[in-house]
């Protein structure tokens, strides 16, 4: 049943719930669902989006942008799909010879002193071979950070990628900047094949 019919029938039941109370409380549980199912939309369609990556189905424009997780990595999607006139492909998004997925399961990192290891992911893959990784001030600035990141490219650069990292600063103040810094590395990889 769509929203709207739910919807429908959670008021009608709610109204002869006035009358016969067993039906007051089904029609508050079917609209409580309607309401749910409504405020869990977006969340549903990122992990649609991540699990058609994931299976090389066609994946949208659309669906795809809804897995970035920060307006930083949002920027950096956005000009990418302009610069490069992306749209629908098998798993991933696709224009003028490049591929670019989101979220990508990457290897295992150690956690601390502990013996805690944690899986972890890369924020875009391009064509395959690139990682990049948009780096906000606030979660990679401090010392702590910057060598957590160093200890996730290593791990990157184990599973066979290459790791570009982008101050976001440089994403949302120049999308041609950008862009450059994604042809160079495109460059030096096709160059080392």
């Amino acid at each position: 049943m769509t929203y709207s019919q739910r919807g429908l029938l959670a008021a009608v039941l709610i109204v002869i719930g006035f009358f016969f109370w067993p039906l007051l409380v089904v029609g508050g549980l079917i609209a409580w669902s309607v309401y749910s199912d409504i405020r869990d939309e977006p969340e549903r369609k990122r992990q649609e989006a991540e699990i058609a990556a994931r299976l090389n189905e066609p994946v949208t424009v659309e669906d795809m942008r809804l897995t970035c997780e920060s307006p930083a990595e949002e920027a950096f999607f956005d000009t990418m799909v302009s610069a490069y006139k992306m749209t629908t492909g098998p798993g991933c998004i696709a224009g003028k010879g490049v591929k670019l997925r989101t979220q990508i399961g990457l290897g295992r990192l150690h956690i601390g002193r502990s013996s805690a290891w944690s899986q972890f992911r890369g924020d875009f893959l391009v064509d395959e071979k690139l990682v990049v990784e948009i780096d906000g001030e606030t979660w990679h600035g401090s010392p702590e950070a910057k060598a957590r990141d160093a200890a996730r490219d290593e791990v990157i650069r184990a599973e066979g990628y290459t790791v570009l990292r982008i101050p976001a600063n440089v994403v949302f103040s120049s999308p041609t900047e950008t862009v450059r810094r994604v042809e160079e590395a495109r460059h030096r990889l096709r160059a080392t094949a």
